[in-house]
C-alpha cells in the first residue's frame, strides 16, 4: 500500500511541477521577462540578433529614437508582433534579408518588417500563415493600432503596425460589484 500511495504522490508533485512551469510560460506570454530586464530597444536588438544566428538570415535594424521605450502593453505588442514576424519569415519566405524599422515620432508609434522573400497573396494566404496573421491583427486592435499586410508572390511582404502615439485610454475592467 505504501508503494502505491508513494508512487500516487510521485505522480502529483510532477503534474505540480508541470503546472508551474505551464504557468510561467504563460505569464512570460503575457509579458516577456526580456522586456523587464533589457527594456524595449534592447530586447528587439536581442531577438533580432538571435532570429540571425539561428536562421542565417540577413537583418538590419533601425530603432528611432535608439533607446526608444513605451508603456505596457505597447511595449509587449510591438515586441510579440516583431517576434511573430520574425517567425513566419523563418516558416515561410525563404527571404536572405530582412529590414526592420522601429519609430517613434508625434504621433505614432510604428513597426515596419520587410522581408524578399517569396510573398504571398493577402487575400489567400496559405493556412498556416494565416493564423499567424489573424494574432498580429488581433494585436493591433487590442492597442486602436493599425496593421497593414503588402505583399504579392515573388516579391517579397511587408508588415506595418501603426500605433497612435497618444492612444485613447484602453479600457478598465469594472470592479466586481
Amino acid at each position: 500500500a505504501n508503494a502505491a500511495g508513494a508512487k500516487r504522490l510521485k505522480l502529483m508533485e510532477q503534474a505540480v511541477d508541470e503546472m508551474i512551469s505551464e504557468t510561467r510560460r504563460l505569464a512570460s506570454d503575457l509579458r516577456p521577462s526580456m522586456l523587464d530586464d533589457l527594456g524595449l530597444a534592447p530586447a528587439c536588438r536581442w531577438l533580432i540578433q538571435s532570429f540571425q544566428r539561428r536562421h542565417r538570415i540577413h537583418c538590419e535594424l533601425t530603432i528611432t529614437p535608439e533607446q526608444l521605450e513605451l508603456p505596457e502593453p505597447f511595449a509587449s505588442t510591438v515586441y510579440r508582433v516583431l517576434q511573430e514576424c520574425l517567425a513566419n519569415i523563418a516558416r515561410h519566405s525563404g527571404a536572405s534579408l530582412v529590414q526592420v524599422r522601429l519609430a517613434h515620432d508625434a504621433s505614432n508609434v510604428v513597426l515596419a518588417v520587410h522581408d524578399n522573400g517569396v510573398g504571398f497573396d493577402p487575400a489567400h494566404p496559405r493556412k498556416e500563415l494565416s493564423f499567424g496573421l489573424v494574432g498580429l491583427r488581433e494585436r493591433a486592435y487590442l492597442v486602436q493600432g493599425n496593421l497593414r499586410i503588402e505583399s504579392s508572390p515573388e516579391s517579397g511582404t511587408l508588415i506595418e503596425l501603426t500605433i497612435p502615439h497618444t492612444p485613447v485610454a484602453l479600457p478598465q475592467r469594472l470592479p466586481l460589484q
